[in-house]
């Protein structure tokens, strides 16, 4: 059954050795060697600790490693020329765990290669992460092998991170050729692999911010980084100047016209200053509203991405362009939009709302027991509200002084959702594949239909826009295979287009039930009203964080951060303290935040 509208609503100690020297001498350079050694490692386990272990997008650089944000702290990581007579299987183990060579542009992975592989090959154009160990065994053909990996993820040219998936195993082919009487590659494919641990060190997670349709909000688009920190700064300025990724397309615009490049390959920052060098007469064309949304957009990506810019300057040809005044500036983007402390649910059938202490009746909302109401929504205004009526068909607006208007209706409707510029959501749980949005705005347009081919024949359990309103949260299930998912909402002006092809987000168990958590995270968990339930958060720059479990859980709610994730079971709602979960609220139901 499709989903209709109501066209009248719209992330050996060594130890000490106390034996007895020959001689006081020798004695004393001894322990000043093991003061030395000692040192040496303290320094590597700071170091290595100081790196965010973060394993799900900016271009991988060719530099040292980018350090987290307020850490400065590089990681060397040493890589072994080839030996001589080194039999074939050595030398693709040595290549590989090579990839570590950021630092000099892989001067000594490129040893492992015949001279001419060595030129042409690109090791920024793929990055292999991989756990465990991995397997080399002979190919078909003489002289090929395949390397076999159980792969964590792919990150592209453009620092976009795939998860591996259930089967994560990928298999690498390549050549082997005697140079000169020493074996050496001759085939394998651009890009580097390397082990979770180095990754982890050697590459972190940057938000380039672009702009939703409204240019009013920041949208985050989470790339993957490497490179030292005098050239972070560069590798984000021409990562965002080339556009966002692709689930983003059409749900985002960039406030820099198309083609816009830098002038040079170099963004240095000086006394906190980023000067930009762009196309010359591209800028040069631009209004000044224009430069100063172009501003806006890159000092939040910088500022957000690194601790030592505090403004930028944009110039063509050395010299700085016409910002205008700062009386007639645009506003800054809106990032990680906050949602207010109040949530509506329900109590006795009736929508209420609970500020975190204080249970209250909503003025100017008619009864709506009689629809048997469930899953309540809020928006942001906080003056329009939504319910599914039993049995979870029907999707009822109600707005302060008006009476409940069914809106949609449908087999296995989601939860409704509200967008930030009022547009409430719903998508039909039959396999239809059929998304309806409606606009609840005082000047309410016609309802939008949108049937997504990827959600055709998917069990739809969860339908959230983002509070950016140019995302949602997905989560569907086919032949036993959960999929929790972020799409763009893609837009043409103001008229809804179609929701793009997503990215996934990998998680543990079956979820059925998410919200938003933040800007780039959600949390999300399988419900049952008898059994423990552990409630998982999962974020596009960090590793999943799986919170303590709780027995009955059936319902979540956020606020603003993991701290304001709400377990609710059939009656009570619990507030996530420390390791722990307390009562916060008891007689309410389906309580939720804006959106």
């Amino acid at each position: 059954m499709n989903v209709t509208s109501n066209p009248a609503s719209s992330p050996q100690h060594p130890g000490s050795s106390r034996k007895s020297s020959r001689t006081e001498h020798r004695a004393r350079n001894a322990l000043k060697s093991l003061r030395a050694a000692l040192t040496m490692v303290a320094v590597v386990v700071l170091a290595l600790t100081g790196c965010a272990a973060i394993p799900t997008h900016g271009p991988v650089g060719k530099s040292d490693p980018l350090s987290p944000r307020n850490n400065s702290v590089n990681i060397s990581f040493q890589q072994f020329s080839p030996a001589d007579g080194a039999a074939p299987e050595s030398i693709i183990r040595g290549f590989i765990e090579s990839g570590t060579g950021i630092n000099d542009d892989f001067q000594v992975a490129r040893q492992y290669l015949t001279v001419g592989l060595a030129q042409s090959w690109a090791p920024d154009k793929r990055t292999l992460v991989y756990k465990n160990t991995f397997s080399v065994v002979p190919g078909a053909d003489k002289d090929s092998y395949k390397v076999k990996f159980d792969v964590v993820s792919t990150i592209d040219a453009k620092g976009i991170l795939t998860p591996g998936g259930t089967d994560g195993t990928t298999t690498v082919e390549m050549s082997m050729v005697k140079v000169d009487g020493q074996w050496r590659i001759d085939k394998t494919p651009d890009g580097i692999v390397l082990a979770e641990g180095p990754f982890q060190s050697l590459f972190s997670a940057v938000s380039l911010y672009f702009y939703d349709t409204t240019l009013t909000y920041g949208v985050p688009d989470v790339r993957w980084i490497a490179g030292r920190t005098s050239r972070t700064a560069t590798s984000i300025v021409r990562a965002l100047l080339a556009g966002p990724a692709p689930y983003l397309a059409g749900a985002v615009v960039s406030a820099f016209p198309s083609g816009m490049s830098l002038e040079r390959d170099s963004v240095p920052v000086n006394d906190g200053v980023a000067k930009v060098g762009l196309t010359a007469q591209l800028l040069l064309d631009t209004s000044v509203r224009q430069r100063q949304q172009m501003h806006a957009q890159l000092l939040v990506t910088l500022q957000k991405a690194l601790n030592t810019v505090t403004e930028l300057q944009f110039l063509a040809d050395d010299r700085q362009v016409d910002m205008g005044e700062t009386t007639d500036s645009v506003p800054p983007m809106v990032v990680d939009n906050a949602v207010q402390s109040v949530q509506v649910a329900l109590s006795r059938n009736e929508l209420v709302t609970y500020d975190g202490s204080k249970i209250a009746p909503i003025p100017g909302i008619e009864s709506v027991s009689r629809l048997i109401p469930s899953t309540p929504a809020m928006s942001y205004s906080g003056k329009d509200f939504a319910f599914l009526a039993a049995p979870g068909n029907q999707l009822f607006k109600v707005s302060t002084g008006q009476p409940a208007i069914l809106v949609a209706s449908g087999a296995d409707l989601t939860p409704p959702s509200f967008g930030p510029n009022g547009w409430l959501w719903t998508a039909g749980g039959d396999g239809s594949g059929t998304v309806v949005a409606i606009d609840s705005s005082p000047k309410a347009s016609p309802p939008v239909t949108l049937s997504v081919p990827w959600l055709v024949g998917q069990l739809v359990t969860t339908f959230r826009v983002s509070r950016d309103g140019s995302r949602a949260l997905v989560i569907f299930h086919s032949n036993g295979v959960t999929t929790v998912a972020i799409t763009g909402i893609a837009k043409s002006g103001d008229t809804l287009k179609a929701l793009t092809t997503p990215i996934s987000l990998t998680q543990t168990g079956s979820p059925s039930i998410g919200v938003w958590v933040g800007e780039s995270s959600v949390a999300v968990a399988a419900p049952s009203a008898s059994g423990p339930v552990s409630i998982e958060v999962l974020d596009l720059a960090k590793p999943p964080v799986t919170l303590s479990e709780l027995t009955g859980v059936v319902w979540l709610s956020a606020g603003s951060g993991v701290r304001n994730i709400h377990a609710q079971t059939d009656d009570q709602i619990f507030t996530n303290v420390g390791n722990s979960w307390d009562v916060s609220a008891k007689a309410l139901h389906q309580a939720s935040f804006a959106g």
